[in-house]
């Protein structure tokens, strides 16, 4: 029955093949579309989807358009967008093309994910950073995107080499193809549990961390340890003290840890670049040998993914951050299987390993340690 599973999940790898998928369900969508997002930039990905959803509309008009966006960061690339002198990127949802977009009441519903307080902590406690998209909902035709591209160039254009961290983004997105829970998408948790972990079938886990309280990283934590033989890790950030120590610890156990890490990173640079230091320095208590191998890809990796034992593979919008885990809401997903997303996961990883360059604490990149503490606070 496993095997009949496997085909129920796709490996979406970089933003040029999701698009594709993105635009061909909207095409194939018939009764409701739902999209929570994180960041939708005004640049030619985030129009033309806004168009195709539009183009929906025309072809079917009893199709129903749900779409969740996290206020905080609209605020923020907004606020950039005038700083700049209109030089810097935004977020569509002040544009002209997304308010006709949502004058459509009969067929959109449109919601800001926020609260406001005066010191602006509880916008920020409110902040969501998922990306989901939900088509068909409770259906038997229904499908689900889960991961961590946002809606933006960025991921599509080719890297640019005199701006690397810019320019080309590798990251993965992973399409469900199953009759999903009826709750599955929504804020409408908040009226049930902090903490949300839905087992749908033996190889699939759904975790979403409503109110944050550190669930999610203790959940991962628990992971780990399941591990007999190896974990492959690639993260755009990883600078969370916890999972660092539960990480060294596990490579003083004959369980091989790989790290995949971005050379070029947009603001974390510094931080990462002390958390290899703290991964590979050796330990003042326990003198046993690390099986720990990290790698920086030469290139920019939005990536959020995890593999554990060539088996357990965990993907979502959690970066292993103390933001992630104890402030931002997130949405990950498990997957147990020796093939399918697990299989092709693996493939491109070593893939991947190939493009980049080994690190050890001899060879660790400059960095400035004060930076990296300024940096770590705000992710």
């Amino acid at each position: 029955m496993l095997k009949d599973y496997q085909n129920k999940a796709e490996l979406i790898i970089d933003w040029e093949r999701a698009l594709e998928v993105i635009l061909k369900l909207i095409e194939e969508a018939e009764l409701t579309i739902k999209i929570r997002m994180y960041m939708w930039r005004d640049d030619e990905s985030g129009r033309l989807i806004i168009n195709s959803l539009n183009q929906k509309i025309k072809s079917c008009p009893n199709i129903k358009i749900y779409i969740e966006k996290d206020a905080f960061w609209t605020t923020v690339y907004n606020f950039q967008k005038f700083i700049s002198i209109w030089r810097l990127w935004w977020d569509i949802f002040n544009t002209k093309i997304w308010m006709e977009f949502i004058s459509n009441e009969k067929n959109v519903f449109f919601k800001n994910i926020w609260t406001w307080s005066f010191f602006l902590f509880k916008y920020i406690k409110e902040n969501n950073h998922s990306k989901v998209y939900l088509f068909d909902e409770n259906t038997s035709s229904s499908k689900m995107l889960i991961g961590w591209m946002n809606i933006s160039d960025e991921y599509l254009t080719p890297q640019n080499k005199l701006e690397p961290s810019k320019w080309g983004w590798h990251d993965y997105m992973v399409l469900i193809t199953w009759e999903l829970s009826k709750n599955i998408y929504s804020h409408e948790f908040k009226k049930h549990k902090r903490f949300f972990a839905r087992k749908w079938k033996e190889w699939m886990s759904i975790l979403m961390n409503i109110k944050s309280n550190q669930l999610i990283r203790k959940e991962l934590i628990r992971e780990f340890y399941r591990a007999r033989k190896n974990i492959i890790i690639e993260h755009w950030y990883l600078t969370d003290n916890i999972i660092i120590r539960k990480l060294k610890k596990i490579s003083q156990k004959w369980v091989k840890v790989q790290i995949i890490m971005p050379d070029e990173s947009d603001g974390v640079y510094h931080a990462n670049m002390h958390s290899i230091y703290k991964l590979l320095k050796p330990s003042l208590i326990n003198k046993r040998e690390q099986d720990m191998e990290i790698y920086l890809y030469k290139g920019m990796i939005h990536a959020k993914v995890i593999l554990i034992d060539e088996y357990t593979t965990i993907i979502g919008s959690a970066n292993l951050t103390n933001w992630s885990f104890d402030i931002l809401n997130e949405t990950n997903a498990v997957f147990r299987q020796k093939n399918g997303i697990t299989k092709d996961l693996l493939k491109q990883l070593r893939l991947d390993i190939k493009n980049c360059t080994r690190i050890t604490l001899w060879n660790i990149p400059k960095y400035n340690r004060w930076i990296a503490w300024l940096q770590k606070i705000f992710i």
